[in-house]
């Protein structure tokens, strides 16, 4: 079964009720993924502008969007380059969608220590542009700062957890998934099924560290709503709070923005049966404002 068959685009249904993709239209597709999204907006119409910055993601998604030739763009970039990229093209969009999961590919494929269910290098990149690889954060940054990442992404007890890595990479390098897992189940002693939620809170944070997501959604925030149209919307698509916050906040407080979702859309039931990865997505929706 390849990444085009299990890959599952979450709040399709919800995502097309409220960006508009029919004929004539830009969307910009910031996540793109395998291409679920964006082959949706295409079959719709729309002309889309996508961005990937996993290299092995984007040839997925190259091939499987091959057959809409000229209608779809497509940049291995971050979505950090949305604004530079449509203001060289002279182009303004009508929407624009960020969904900040990781797709089935990343999670199970890739060999990069995604998930803590496989026993792979960790590394966590999502670009190999990125230098630092979670197994380089854990074994060399000071005790402090892995503090910091732990706290941050909300991590319990994130100081013991930070104090035992320190002492454990005296000993060894903390290379491998099965090596952090286990470090997490000495210190914690988790029963099922509290070991799985803790397990991806813990690689959640290195994770977002690695790729440093939040920082890149805080650009994205501010300088996206620069490229939309005058009621051009604005959707992200988001699966933890510190991702939801971030959202919720720079939607409220921008002054270029109109709120559409006082809040979030999240999937239906019927959805989270086919696709229980799903569960935990929100999504939020602004629009750009005509006279700003």
């Amino acid at each position: 079964m390849n990444e085009t068959e299990i890959h599952k685009p979450v709040l399709l249904k919800e995502v097309l009720e409220w960006l508009p993709a029919e004929e004539g239209k830009i969307i910009v597709d910031g996540t793109l993924g395998p291409g679920g999204h964006t082959e949706a907006f295409l079959k719709r119409g729309a002309t889309v502008y996508a961005f990937e910055w996993n290299e092995d993601t984007l040839m997925i998604a190259r091939e499987r969007l091959k057959p809409y030739g000229k209608r779809v763009k497509i940049f291995p970039l971050s979505f950090t380059h949305i604004r530079e990229v449509l203001d060289a093209e002279g182009l303004r969009a009508d929407g624009v969608l960020l969904d900040l999961g990781l797709s089935s590919f990343l999670l199970e494929q890739s060999g990069r220590g995604f998930s803590f269910q496989r026993d792979e290098p960790l590394d966590m990149r999502m670009s190999d542009e990125l230098k630092l690889t979670a197994s380089d954060i854990l074994n060399r940054l000071p005790e402090r700062e892995l503090v910091r990442i732990f706290k941050r992404g909300e991590v319990p007890r994130a100081r013991a957890l930070a104090r035992v890595i320190c002492e454990r990479r005296k000993k060894c390098r903390i290379e491998t998934t099965s090596d952090l897992v286990q470090l997490v189940r000495d210190l914690y002693r988790p029963t099922p099924p509290k070991e799985k939620d803790l397990l991806a809170v813990v690689f959640q944070a290195i994770r977002i560290e690695v790729n440093r997501e939040l920082e890149n959604l805080e650009t994205a925030l501010k300088e996206i709503p620069e490229i939309l149209k005058p009621y051009g919307r604005f959707a992200v698509i988001s699966f933890h709070s510190l991702e939801d916050r971030l959202v919720k906040n720079a939607f409220k407080s921008d002054e270029r923005l109109i709120v559409l979702t006082k809040k979030p859309i999240t999937p239906l039931p019927e959805e989270i049966k086919l696709n229980p990865r799903a569960r935990s997505a929100k999504m939020r929706v602004a629009e750009r404002r005509k006279d700003q």
